[in-house]
This record gives structure tokens, C-alpha cells and sequence, in this order.
């Protein structure tokens, strides 16, 4: 199976996760992006083909970066993606409120690009 839907909720919930409202250390973050993601395997440890941002929240540490939908995640924390188990990859996006993420980006157009955001607390719905 190709496409997960579980694993894409699964994977929307750990790359942008976020807690509730609070500035407590050790706290998770959020970015500020949703991501699709292209797997192959178990869906409890699939192997990771291609993660790409789905959706950017305008403001989000994500939005201020230039991070765009349609942008493929190709190193999380200098480790390359395609190949990877999720679980491998699981502790390097989990950022608690201050945390920086190291992400390389590869546009659709083919250019690759590098940001580094910080994890700030989920914004309160309204």
C-alpha cells in the first residue's frame, strides 16, 4: 500500500504536533504545517517514501520561513527521510516550545533549500 491514511494522520499529529496553549518546558510545539506522507510497509512502522507539506498555517513559524504546500521533506536533523522507518524518525520531529527543527526542503520545481523554525506553542481555537 502506497498511501496511509493512518499513517497521515499519524504523521500530521507527530511532524506538527502541538499541545494545548502552554509554555511549561518539555512542552510539544507546533510548526505549522501539515504533511502528506508516501509509505510502504507495516502501518505501524512503515517505511518512508516521500513527505510532503500538505497545508502551511499563514503565521506559523512554518509560513514565516517560506515553507510551501507542495514542498518535499527530504532531511529531518541532517537525516535523509526517503528509506527511513517513521519511528526512526519519530524523536527528531517531536520538539518541545523553543525547540529548533533542521529541515531540508526540496521545491517542486527541484530546488532544495534549508530552514530552521522554532516549535511555539499551538495557537488556542477560537
Amino acid at each position: 500500500m502506497n498511501r496511509l491514511s493512518v499513517l497521515r494522520v499519524f504523521s500530521i499529529a507527530v511532524l506538527a504536533s502541538a499541545s494545548v496553549a502552554a509554555f511549561a518546558q518539555g512542552e510539544r510545539g507546533s510548526f505549522g504545517f501539515l504533511v502528506n506522507i508516501e509509505a510502504e510497509g507495516f502501518f505501524l512502522n512503515p517505511t518512508l517514501r516521500a513527505v510532503t507539506i500538505e497545508k502551511v498555517v499563514p503565521e506559523s513559524p512554518a509560513a514565516k520561513s517560506r515553507i510551501a504546500a507542495g514542498d518535499q521533506i527530504v532531511e529531518v536533523d541532517g537525516v535523509t527521510v526517503g528509506g527511513r522507518k517513521v519511528r526512526e524518525l519519530e524523536p527528531l520531529v517531536q520538539k518541545s516550545i523553543g525547540e529548533t527543527l533542521h529541515l531540508r526542503l526540496k521545491r517542486p520545481n527541484g530546488e532544495y533549500y534549508g530552514v530552521d523554525i522554532v516549535a511555539v506553542p499551538k495557537p488556542r481555537d477560537s
